[in-house]
Formats: C-alpha cells, structure tokens, sequence
C-alpha cells in the first residue's frame, strides 16, 4: 500500500533520527520484555488512526518511544473504535490510551501522564456560504446550533457540556459520515481536531465545500493515560519525562508532519 511504500522510503532517515531522541530496545531483547497493551483513537489523523490492523500516528509512535525505554514493549495492534479503547483503559484491560484530552471521568478512572505529550487545536468546521467567515468569536455563537460530532470524542469537559447543553448533538461513528452531513446541512457546525478535520475534507474533496472557523473554540492538551492496574502506573514520572526533553518539541513536529504526508498517501481523495 502507499502508506507501507511511504514507510520504507523514509525508514533509514527516521531510524537514524529517532535513535539519536530515544534508542530503541536491542533487538535481542524483544521476545523477552513484558508487553503492554495500548490504543488510541481510530480516526484522528495525524494523531492516530487504524491501518492494517495496527494503530499508527504521531501519538502511536511517540508513546511507543516513551514507554518502551523503560524496558516494555508496546503492542498497538487494533483494539476496537475509540469508545472502546477507553473502556479497556478504563477497565484495566489495556494499558494505554496513548493520546487523549483530560476529563474528570478520565482523571477518576485511569492516572495521566503529565505534563502533556502536544497540543490539539479544535476548530469549528462549517458548511462553505452558510456564514460569513469571520462569525465565530466565542462558544455562545454555537448556541441553538446543530452539532455533529463522533461517537466517544470528548472536547475537555466545559465543551462538552456546553454542547450538549446549548446545542442540538448527532453522534456518529467517524469523521467522514460528520463531515458529509456538514456538507449535505444536516448539520450546522463539527467541532473537531483542525489538523485531523483538514485531512479528512482533503480526502473526501470536501475542503471546498467544508471550511474552519478562523478562531478555534478552544487548545487542547493531550496527554497519555495509564490504567490504574498496569505495572506503567508506578512510572508515570518516568513517561513523562520524555516529554521534558529539549529537544521534544522538534521531534513532535517531525512526527506530525511526516504522519500527515503519511496519511494523505494512503487515502487519495474519495467521494
């Protein structure tokens, strides 16, 4: 496939760039670390999505890094959607929601890594024509709006409430299906990841018919969450640290950058 084609070319590059950040585990030690099981969302590129049963992205790689220098290794083979990679978390059956905004549900059930492994704007996403480009200055703009979001997401819990409590929630099972109802006005607004919402409206060659807001609604952190039964739960410092490099902040904008080329191989525009 484009994605594994993309892999290979920039392997050596990546390889070499990545162990002068973090060396990797010898290769003769792989059979014999202790496994944690982890996942992320599906569909939230260039974070995270699922390819070829493997959950793959910026979080996916950077968590791996995190985790894996403590002597683990990391199995991100694909657990199911986003709501139920939390449950697993949440229920001790998986060790790591590897990239997720904080939430009082969240912080009671599982332990966070801190400080913050990036930074997450939400942009408002709306239908071309339907408002003059510069509308949206604060959340009371959405009040009495339709609002189309995914099954799971959480926007930090203000946001959250704030839409269900002032506008008109539809949750559905991906961003595509959010995007084309956007498109169609079966909906009136989308928040959502701006990087990730501009990948898909690339794919689906929608991003002339869908646009972001100028202003997003709001920065989300994000962060790593531990269930409170894994044996990772005892090193959280430890993962955190990683994220007190210097150098951090350089190796998270490689790693999106090449991820976002990444994705946008692997999924030519579809209608």
């Amino acid at each position: 496939m484009a994605f594994d084609g993309l892999l290979k070319r920039t392997c050596s590059v990546l390889a070499g760039t990545l162990m002068a950040l973090a060396p990797w585990p010898a290769a003769s030690q792989a059979d014999t670390r202790p496994v944690v099981k982890a996942c992320g969302h599906h569909d939230y590129p260039p974070w995270n999505w699922e390819h070829d049963g493997q959950i793959v992205g910026a979080c996916a790689s950077i968590a791996t890094r995190a985790i894996e220098r403590l002597g683990y290794r990391v199995d991100l083979r694909y657990l199911g959607p986003w709501k139920r990679c939390q449950v697993l978390v949440e229920t001790g059956q998986a060790d790591v929601n590897i990239c997720a905004f904080s939430n009082s549900e969240r912080l009671a059930r599982t332990v966070i890594v801190e400080p913050r492994m990036g930074q997450n704007l939400i942009a408002v996403f709306y239908r071309q024509g339907a408002r003059d480009p510069s509308w949206f200055h604060q959340w009371d703009d959405l009040r009495g709006l339709r609002t189309g979001l995914i099954i799971g997401v959480s926007m930090g819990p203000e946001f959250d409430d704030f839409l269900s409590r002032h506008t008109t929630v539809e949750r559905v099972a991906n961003l595509d299906s959010v995007m084309k109802m956007l498109s169609l006005g079966r909906v009136d607004i989308a928040p959502f990841g701006l990087e990730a919402g501009r990948i898909a409206l690339d794919s689906l060659g929608l991003n002339e018919r869908v646009v972001p807001a100028i202003r997003p609604a709001l920065v989300g952190d994000l962060y790593l969450f531990i269930a409170k039964n894994s044996p990772l739960a005892a090193r959280v410092d430890e993962i955190g640290a990683y994220f007190l490099r210097r150098d951090y902040a350089d190796e998270l904008a490689h790693e999106l950058a090449f991820y976002r080329k990444a994705y946008v191989t692997d999924h030519p525009v579809r209608q």
